[in-house]
């Protein structure tokens, strides 16, 4: 099957997916933004954007080499999230209770991570930035550094210190 086609099926499956938790549920529920544009080892995920809709990305990669058990684990999966905010609001656990009952009445399978072979899946690297406290340098990754940029302190766990960015402050390796 092409992609086209493949990502086709799985908007109709979302769609479907979506339908039956309607009638379950008895309420119209908002029809999500699905995008094919999720990389790595990440099958799929939901975001609730602060205005407008929500938006599930797929991994198209993984739709392609998983077909079939993709539609069948991943739709449903990300549809109950969206399902759990909706019903349950900010305040329950991504994969909680709500979230398992919320996948059982879909017929679906309550596992929170996928099993597929990710091996042949490109792995996105993050940039790291050096930070210094008093006792040594941190490497901060790219998500962290914005938040910094943002007005976000980190303080060392050792020394308590926050962390400052270091002159060269972007480098590719280590951990953060």
């Amino acid at each position: 099957m092409t992609q086209a086609r493949l990502q086709h099926t799985a908007r109709q499956e979302t769609e479907a997916v979506i339908r039956l938790a309607e009638t379950l549920y008895r309420r119209t529920l908002v029809r999500p933004e699905v995008r094919f544009d999720l990389r790595g080892r990440t099958a799929g995920m939901v975001r609730f954007p602060r205005a407008g809709r929500p938006v599930i990305r797929y991994n198209p990669g993984l739709l392609e080499s998983e077909g079939e058990a993709f539609l069948k684990q991943v739709v449903p999966h990300e549809v109950a999230h969206l399902v759990a905010k909706i019903l349950y609001g900010n305040r329950i656990r991504p994969h909680g209770s709500e979230w398992r009952q919320i996948m059982v009445a879909l017929g679906a399978n309550p596992e929170r991570c996928h099993n597929f072979d990710t091996s042949r899946e490109p792995v996105r690297r993050v940039r790291r930035f050096d930070y210094h406290c008093g006792c040594r340098t941190h490497l901060l990754s790219s998500i962290r550094h914005n938040r910094v940029m943002r007005g976000t302190v980190y303080r060392c766990l050792a020394c308590g210190q926050p962390l400052a960015a270091g002159d060269d402050s972007s480098t590719n390796g280590g951990t953060g």
